[in-house]
Parts: structure tokens; sequence; C-alpha cells
């Protein structure tokens, strides 16, 4: 059969699985970014990118975490299953449940706090009675049950292959291999038949596995080996695998590196905004990672310049909880596509802001600032 053929074949599939109500992509909550992405999709390799200490961790855990998590916990009777295998290099993984925690206050009772407030560390804050009695009650134990069946994380394994040995060895308990026979000749010039892997067919097709490492600047290379070569391992040898084999979907989180990320100025000394946004060329450590990718999104924090307007958007009224969310490379789409967002960086939360904003929109946002904790 032709690659044509082939192809004609999986789109008609697919047509016909969508008819029938089936889900081929796991959707956002976000209506903009999903007019430009459909959202998690089998098989491809995502790179999420940002400078140091824009929330690129916080959006990485709300698309590739919460927002799949919610959905498939909202949607009970569809076809998809979910796993996710979250690597965190940074943070342990109580502190990733406590963002989460934080992350559901905010999503289900629009109470902002961080994960340090819940923790009851400062000075002049205990957790107060009423938010333990949510995060003790039956609806946030319901929540966090299905959550960390759904969710892994492990924050003590840093080399490539130790993170790429899990993975596999899922893969292989939760699906076979088909073989074939090939005459290949030896060392000794001999030829054989040998049987070698031909595909690998999944115990559940639908299953759609996410395998999060954040981020790659912190993998452990082996003895002799550099940054560099850790980072080009897991990524054009692991990640393709994991994407090409299994139709697992690797992401990796990236910094932009310090010099990329440093305020550069025209001769009137404004601020040239191209120079500073994050890009392929600015990924720290090893920009090789865009070459193996299928799609690199990234965020900007254009307040972090002391720019007075961005895109329409008031900075000296909103600041810290603006970002533009960027599309660099999108391989099976629109690139070069940006969208304003709201960030509520206490409870890893995002939504795209209006197209127009007004005095109305400033003031809530604002509100959401003076209730936090």
């Amino acid at each position: 059969m032709s690659v044509y053929e082939g192809v004609l074949g999986k789109l008609k599939l697919n047509k016909e699985r969508r008819e029938k109500g089936d889900v081929i992509a796991i959707p956002w909550s976000l209506p903009r970014i999903s007019s430009v992405l459909p959202g998690i999709e089998k098989g491809r390799y995502n790179l999420v990118s940002a400078s140091p200490k824009a929330g690129k961790t916080q959006f990485t855990d709300f698309l590739y975490v919460f927002e799949p998590v919610e959905w498939i916990i909202k949607n009970p009777l569809t076809n998809i299953s979910l796993k996710i295998f979250y690597f965190s290099l940074e943070v342990s993984s109580e502190s990733k449940i406590k963002a989460a925690v934080s992350y559901k206050l905010f999503k289900d009772y629009k109470i902002a706090i961080s994960p340090q407030k819940i923790s009851s560390v400062f000075k002049d804050y205990v957790l107060d009675d009423k938010i333990e009695a949510l995060i003790n009650g039956k609806e946030f134990r319901e929540w966090f049950e299905k959550f960390e069946s759904i969710v892994i994380y492990y924050d003590s394994i840093r080399h490539p292959y130790g993170i790429f040995n899990v993975i596999k060895s899922y893969a292989e308990q939760h699906g076979k291999y088909t073989y074939k026979e090939l005459n290949l000749q030896g060392e000794d010039g001999v030829y054989s038949i040998r049987k070698v892997r031909d595909r690998y067919i999944p115990d559940n097709p639908d299953e759609y596995v996410i395998v999060i490492v954040d981020h790659v600047s912190l993998l452990q290379p082996k003895k002799g080996e550099t940054l560099h070569q850790a980072i080009g391992q897991y990524s054009s040898e692991y990640c393709l695998e994991m994407r090409d084999r299994w139709g697992y979907i690797p992401v990796i989180v990236q910094q932009q590196s310090a010099d990329s990320s440093k305020a550069q100025f025209n001769f009137r000394g404004d601020t040239v905004l191209e120079k500073i946004k994050p890009d392929l060329e600015g990924l720290s450590d090893n920009k090789y990672t865009a070459r193996d990718c299928d799609l690199m999104i990234s965020l900007f924090y254009p307040a972090r310049y002391n720019l007075d307007k961005h895109e329409g958007v008031d900075l000296k009224k909103m600041g810290n909880e603006h970002r533009e969310f960027m599309i660099n490379l999108n391989r099976h789409g629109i690139s070069n596509a940006s969208i304003q967002l709201y960030f509520l960086g206490s409870s890893s939360y995002f939504s795209e802001l209006p197209t127009k904003l007004n005095d109305k929109i400033y003031e809530q946002i604002k509100e959401i600032n003076q209730k936090a904790y």
C-alpha cells in the first residue's frame, strides 16, 4: 500500500470516529488557543519555554496536567483514558500536590492562595479553618483520588535513561510488539533470517500517555558527558522513540537562556521586543530540541521590561498577572500566533483575556488580588 493510500485510510478513520462521538485530541478550555491548536494529540512531542521565573512550570501544569485531568473527570463516558508521568527535577512530589490544591481551590471556589500559604509557614498567616475544611472535604478527596490515579510524580529520577526506562517498562507492560523476518548480514558476512521488531500494539489504543520533564537543564549527565549531550540524548533519542514507537506525548520544559532574556534597546532607548521574546534560538543549553519537537509554545512576560502597554494590555494596571502565549513552532499547523493571557501565579491558573479590555476587567483582576490570601 502506498503512503498516500495509508494517509487516506487514517483520514477516513478519524472522520468516522468523530462522527460516532469519539475524541481524538484532549481539548483545552481556552477557546482562542483551541482555534489554532486542537489540544493534546497522541504522538506529538511538545516543548514549553519561557525566560526564568516567567511561569513556564505553572503553564505546563495547567495545559498538560490540570486541563486534561479535569476533562477526563468531567467526561467519564469518553473513549479516552489518560496517564501522566511527571518527572519533576526542580521541586518535590509533595510540592506538586500542594500546587494542585492551590489550583483546585481557585478553579472551583475562587480562593486564591499559594502553596506556601496553605502550609502555614508565614509568620502572620495560619491556614483558614474554612479552607482547611474544603481541602479535607469529600469533593477534594474524591478529585485527588482520581488525580493520583492518573498522575504519577517522580522527583528522584534525573538521568535521561532512568526516565526513559520507566516509560519503556510501562509501554511493554501495556502493549506488545509484532515482529517481521528480515534476511540480515552478520559480522561474518553471512546472511541469515532474523526476527526484528515491527510495530507496537497498545492494549488500549485510546490511552493517552503524557511524559513531562521539568526542566531539561536539570537532567543529570552520565560521567564524562555534558549537559548539552544529556539533553540531546533525551530529546533526539528517547523523546522521539516515545513518540514514534509508542505514540506517547513527550513534554519538555526548557528555559530561555539568560542572555536571550536581557532587554535590548534601539537608538531611542525603546525596548526591542523581538529581541527578548522567547524563540528557538534562545533555548538554553541545547537548541536542537526545537529540531526534534512537533510543537514549541512559550510565555512572554512583558511587565518584566517596564513596558507601559503590550498588545492592548495596560501593564500598569495588570502587570504581573499578564502573560503572552506564543506558538513558536508548529509542524502540523499554524505558527507565529500569540494570545494574551491572565495568569494567577499562586494558583497555576490561566485564562484568555478579552480582545478588548476595559476598566471593569482590570477591576475584577484587582479584586482577585485583594482577596488573595
